[in-house]
């Protein structure tokens, strides 16, 4: 499987030149912790990384990223994207096998889970994506609503639809099912962008447009990166 984190936006380079992802988290750098925690993170085929082309970026790639994940891809951006999901499509095309199941993390929670991939994805082909969610109801978060058989039938970027919230990671059954799902996106901008940017979350009402569906698995002793603190999901 391919792991795509896009980290190219204007919020990963401090005021004072400093890398969010190089903050201290259990004794590790907090970006390294994040994927490395993550259970599949041992069967990962390739890690791409995006980032915005800037000296501090440059150095961070550099010095870390390729020191920590040997033969991954680095793609740089000059000018800043319409958010995560756009910036997804420079990830997309450092890979040359487009079969495999894709995941896109974001890396900004860090949570523990017992999802196996590859166990839902064999379940059938119409299994499409697959969500880690915990429970909440705070609107900085992603949202998935089901209907009453557990089907998910919509996601929603900053908008409580459930007490299902996103951890922050996205699964695609491969390269073909989020590209669509992208292209859904694009067609319906009005509703499924935030502040005039394309998150990732709302790519799964383009993939339940393509007829496939998406689960849900459970992501527990959940901490945002984003303050450190543990948010018992």
């Amino acid at each position: 499987m391919h792991v795509i984190v896009p980290l190219a936006g204007p919020d990963f380079v401090r005021a004072d030149g400093s890398i969010k992802a190089l903050d201290s988290f259990q004794g590790q750098p907090l970006l390294r912790y994040a994927l490395d925690s993550r259970p599949w993170a041992s069967k990962a085929i390739s890690h791409s990384f995006v980032l915005y082309d800037c000296e501090e970026t440059r150095r961070f790639a550099h010095d870390c990223l390729k020191q920590w994940y040997e033969g991954c891809s680095i793609v740089y951006l000059d000018s800043f994207s319409r958010g995560a999901a756009i910036s997804t499509l420079a990830g997309l095309s450092t890979l040359n096998e487009f079969c495999h199941p894709l995941i896109i993390d974001l890396a900004d929670i860090i949570y523990k889970s017992n999802a196996s991939i590859e166990q839902v994805l064999q379940a059938g082909p119409d299994i499409g994506g697959i969500a880690l969610v915990f429970q909440s109801q705070n609107p900085q978060y992603s949202y998935l609503a089901s209907d009453a058989n557990g089907r998910v039938v919509g996601a929603a970027e900053k908008k409580v639809i459930s007490d299902q919230a996103s951890a922050g990671t996205y699964i695609f059954r491969d390269c073909s099912t989020v590209l669509k799902a992208l292209a859904h996106a694009i067609d319906n901008e009005p509703s499924h962008t935030h502040n005039d940017l394309f998150y990732v979350c709302p790519l799964f009402n383009g993939v339940i447009a393509q007829g496939k569906q998406v689960t849900l698995e459970r992501a527990y002793d959940i901490i945002d990166c984003k303050f450190h603190r543990p948010l018992y999901g």
